[in-house]
């Protein structure tokens, strides 16, 4: 059974339990993952390069396999692909409670990104499918509101299991995805996507990234995310070591993720509205990371964990700015036969950013303090967050000589009625 032929009561069925498993796959996240380079660091003695090398490959495996296993979906089917996604995390994150030594944390790690891969873009274009016919700007809103909402509860549950052992952190969150995994293949209808043809998987898998690449606009504002996904990943591994540095323990972790989810789920949609009527994409993009890199920048300036509050503050402020964006051009860009193709090619900035930022994260965290320059990672983040800027000038050059013209984002105000 296609989309098109879901009953109004399969649709909203199937709305409604993806994105309730959306909350509870950022809240298993989010308990785990902030946690691990502390993890790390702490309890097994490895330095903050070991942690971010760790988040690093984790997160270029999840993102860098994205396009391509997400090409590969809208061939297979969306709600196949999720389910075998959501097993295979349970399994990585289950691994990664036990692990105990480099090589297994890089093997679980790899595993549990192997399934997001999986599911990452098959979950959005499945909600984008199944979605069809109401206003997919306000669901992508309320899946982006529900999904801050476990990313600032998460850490709270998970700094308290964390007492106990990291081993029963890492199950509880297995535990989540495999009640998420139950959901879906109880309650979420099948949905073929339609771009599932007679065709050979591999032949669709490139005809679709083909389809993507020639689409430049799209290539070229996501390959500006790359810098500043190099500063989103800094909350899951310089800013925990920061404020378990300047407190003493893991306590302090978790408010950081209050702060940055809690502001998002506040401002983040009439932040959005105000700015995508007098913004193209590309300078939303621009003043977010530019927000963002002096929240962290600042962080060389402060030497108490209340100022480090007030840095993710303004941290959290670019952001929420930034964060849906990605969806939404995806929504302005792709066509029913291909949604999760480009959901996978918008997941490569993610990976390519994400590993440069978890790394050179962990390894400029350790390397300042070494050679005598104190915050020698806050002035790197600043330096990334310029040279977005630069990036969109020379975009934005490129438009007045009608190269490239993104289109103008438009975001729904509306309830997530029926059109």
């Amino acid at each position: 059974m296609t989309e098109t032929e879901l009953t109004h009561r399969q649709q909203l069925t199937g709305i409604l339990v993806l994105l309730a498993t959306t909350g509870i796959m950022w809240f298993g996240f989010f308990m785990l993952i902030p946690l691990v380079a502390v993890h790390i660091t702490r309890d097994l003695k490895m330095g903050a390069a070991v942690a971010g090398m760790v988040l690093a490959v984790r997160q270029f495996t999840q993102f860098g396999l994205g396009f391509f296993i997400g090409a590969l979906a809208d061939w297979a089917g969306y709600r196949r692909m999720i389910l075998l996604g959501m097993l295979i995390r349970a399994v990585g994150f289950a691994w990664l409670a036990i692990a105990s030594d480099i090589a297994t944390l890089l093997l679980s790690g790899i595993t549990a990104a192997i399934g997001g891969a999986f599911f990452e873009a098959s979950s959005k274009a499945a909600l984008a499918a199944v979605s069809k016919g109401y206003r997919r700007e306000t669901i992508f809103s309320l899946s982006t509101t529900i999904g801050n909402i476990g990313m600032s509860t998460g850490p709270l549950l998970g700094v308290a299991l964390l007492k106990v052992d990291f081993a029963v952190v890492g199950l509880a969150s297995a535990g989540l995805y495999l009640l998420a995994f139950g959901l879906v293949w109880l309650l979420v209808p099948r949905i073929a996507s339609a771009g599932h043809s007679s065709r050979g998987a591999t032949a669709q898998m490139f005809r679709n990234i083909g389809q993507v690449w020639q689409n430049k606009p799209f290539v070229i504002v996501t390959s500006l995310m790359v810098g500043y996904y190099v500063l989103y990943t800094q909350i899951n591994i310089t800013l925990p070591l920061e404020a378990t540095r300047l407190t003493g323990s893991e306590d302090g972790v978790s408010l950081l993720y209050v702060i940055n989810s809690g502001l998002a789920i506040g401002l983040q949609f009439f932040t959005i509205r105000f700015l995508a009527k007098r913004y193209k994409p590309a300078t939303i993009i621009a003043v977010g990371t530019l927000i963002t890199g002096v929240g962290l920048w600042a962080i060389y300036f402060v030497n108490s964990y209340l100022l480090l509050l007030g840095c993710v503050v303004v941290y959290a402020l670019g952001r929420l700015i930034v964060e849906p964006i990605p969806s939404v051009m995806v929504s302005e860009y792709a066509t029913e036969k291909n949604l999760a193709s480009y959901f996978g090619f918008s997941s490569l900035a993610m990976g390519i950013g994400g590993i440069f930022g978890n790394f050179l994260g962990g390894v400029l965290f350790d390397l300042g303090p070494q050679v005598g320059i104190d915050g020698l990672c806050w002035w790197f983040f600043g330096a990334v967050a310029l040279v977005v800027v630069a990036g969109v000038v020379v975009l934005r050059r490129i438009e007045a000589h009608n190269l490239t013209r993104p289109a103008r984002l438009e975001v729904a105000t509306a309830s997530p009625d029926v059109e």
